[in-house]
């Protein structure tokens, strides 16, 4: 039995007893540990998406103008990973005015494009 389905228990009991006082208390806390529970679940998560994304930014290698991400072939925008530490991938593009180039669709950076890329 966990901590939750103690003081369920309890609050019945209590609640067969008859006392009211009590049984507001122990509701209480049984509210409060519920919280403390989501609380540490929220915290864990956390925890976990923290380091993701640790694992990720030490994979990611610069190689100008772009970051790359060994075997993805789609590089990723320098200035929001840079500024913002977000991994978005650039997109192929083109209009008659820029020419063929590479753009960021968050922060709509143009990169020139070059062969390879």
């Amino acid at each position: 039995m966990g901590v939750i389905d103690d003081a369920t228990e309890l609050v019945g009991l209590i609640k067969k007893v008859g006392d009211a006082d009590l049984y507001r208390r122990i509701v209480k806390l049984e509210g409060e540990v519920i919280e403390l529970t989501r609380s540490n679940r929220n915290s864990e998560e956390k925890i976990v998406e923290m380091e993701r994304a640790l694992k990720f930014s030490k994979e990611l290698t610069f190689k100008a103008p772009f970051y790359w991400l060994d075997g993805d072939n789609n590089p990723y925008c320098a200035g929001c990973w840079d500024s913002k530490h977000l991994a978005i991938h650039v997109t192929d593009s083109w209009d008659p005015v820029r020419y063929s180039h590479k753009e960021c669709p968050a922060c709509k950076h143009h990169y020139a494009a070059r062969a390879g890329i």
